[in-house]
């Protein structure tokens, strides 16, 4: 049995994908229209724990016509808003019978549907309730409490919700870790001397910043570094939009003193170390559920999150926890999938760089080989929904894709892309892949493009 949405209702130039729908030039500096209100600060909070909207689907809703749907896809390709390196690949969601492909195998610059690929082999391989850890160790004879990095890069500055609010952004926090470690050494033993406090994030080796990150993408707060620690993702202000701390681990470490000096406990200056081998846990919590960091990565795009869950990956299965061990991390899960991962090149999980080659079948084949296991059954609930939420929000208002179609989202300096799975008007569900590349300058028109398409699938009984 294959899972998919059966839910009824009812737009990057060279901001690489960041949230996808950042319109304006290339530059380093903020962008002077105001973002999207789904692009706030609480709108990445996601629905969680969310109602399911996976439930069977079944063989009794008809195929559409191959020959019609084909023709659908070389209408996209002809339109002079796309261009010749449009491919496009559909399937059934359900048996995996080729409905269009155009192109479908040619690998080529995918955007930020990259992180389709990162969560779905990152969940499968974990499992949807893995969970991050950051952990405090205590070193009696130099007096040093040590945070560890786990992953957890959307730590709370205090105290943690836990799950009590729905998003994964600060289900953990600093002002818990110094609880729980004055708890567990003493605040007399503390407080009896000079304490120092380091952090270590050397389970991450690889550069935090991704040499294949444009500069500007740092500059604007469009990334954070990928150090593995931070409090909500190293922004500096509450801004959706805001600044980032050049070291996250640093500015992490700071917050946890500020949390100890509450609590008694003085400290000097934070700096990195290893935690000494003589050193003893103290403390240790746990971030949201895998599910739910996948749901905001997918949601709003956010390209720190997608980043550190491929290295979390590669660390938790023994590659390096750099670039090239995370795409090998992610590649070979996919692959264990049933995935044919031939031409398929990664170089950061987020999909900001214009080098990784993703071909549209990959993502069919990934979507439909996700729906179909135990721990990524669902990935459709994950993804935004047209019309209503996410990098989707009052995207295909008033179409027939509206409330039937989830999908992520991509756009780069010439390149528009979109995948995910769409129910037509006789109710059977397809995978669907559409990339776009070396067109020109602009995202308004191949999106609208991309959107036609989709919908025109969306109304399709195109029985043959």
């Amino acid at each position: 049995m294959v899972p998919a949405v059966i839910i009824a209702g009812v737009g990057g130039y060279a901001v690489a994908d960041a949230y996808d729908l950042v319109p304006g030039w290339i530059t380093n500096q903020p962008l002077p229209v105001e973002p999207a209100p789904f692009l706030t600060a609480s709108a990445v909070e996601v629905q969680a724990p969310r109602a399911s909207a996976v439930t069977e689907v079944t063989e009794t809703a008809p195929l559409p016509s191959r020959q019609a749907v084909q023709a659908l896809a070389q209408e996209l390709r002809d339109d002079d808003r796309t261009g010749d390196s449009t491919n496009v690949s559909v399937v059934d969601l359900l048996t995996g019978e080729v409905i269009a492909d155009l192109g479908a195998d040619d690998p080529q610059v995918p955007a930020s549907t990259t992180k389709l690929l990162t969560s779905v082999a990152a969940v499968s391989a974990l499992g949807p309730d893995y969970a991050m850890s950051t952990s405090v160790r205590w070193d009696e004879a130099s007096r040093t409490l040590t945070l560890v990095a786990g992953g957890d890069m959307m730590l709370a500055a205090d105290a943690g919700h836990g799950g009590a609010e729905d998003s994964p952004n600060g289900w953990a926090g600093m002002g818990d870790l110094a609880d729980v470690a004055v708890a567990q050494v003493g605040v007399d033993a503390l407080a009896s001397g000079p304490v120092r406090v380091t952090v270590d994030d050397s389970a991450f080796e690889g550069p935090a910043v991704n040499p294949e990150w444009p500069q500007y993408a740092l500059d604007v707060g469009y990334v954070a570094a990928a150090s593995g620690l931070a409090v909500d993702v190293a922004r500096m202000t509450d801004e959706h939009y805001a600044p980032r701390f050049e070291d996250p681990s640093l500015a992490a470490g700071d917050v946890f003193v500020d949390r100890l000096a509450e609590r008694g406990v003085e400290a000097g200056d934070v700096t990195r170390a290893r935690a000494e081998g003589t050193a003893e846990e103290v403390a240790v919590v746990h971030g949201a559920p895998l599910s739910a960091v996948s749901t905001l990565l997918l949601q709003e795009s956010d390209n720190t999150i997608a980043e550190i869950v491929s290295l979390v990956h590669a660390r938790e299965v023994g590659e390096d926890t750099t670039a090239e061990g995370a795409a090998k991390a992610t590649i070979g899960e996919l692959a264990a999938m049933g995935v044919d991962t031939s031409g398929l090149e990664l170089f950061d999980g987020a999909g900001f760089s214009e080098n990784n080659r993703i071909s549209p079948h990959h993502l069919t084949s990934a979507t439909r080989a996700a729906v179909a296991s135990d721990n990524v059954a669902d990935l459709l609930d994950w993804l935004p929904i047209a019309a209503m939420e996410g990098t989707l929000d009052g995207r295909y208002l008033d179409s027939d894709a509206a409330g039937q179609m989830r999908a992520k989202t991509g756009s780069l300096t010439g390149v528009t892309t979109l995948a995910g799975a769409v129910q037509t008007a006789d109710g059977r569900w397809l995978a669907f892949a559409t990339l776009a590349d070396g067109m020109p300058y602009g995202q308004e028109r191949p999106k609208a493009a991309l959107d036609e398409f989709v919908t025109a699938l969306a109304q399709c009984g195109c029985e043959g």
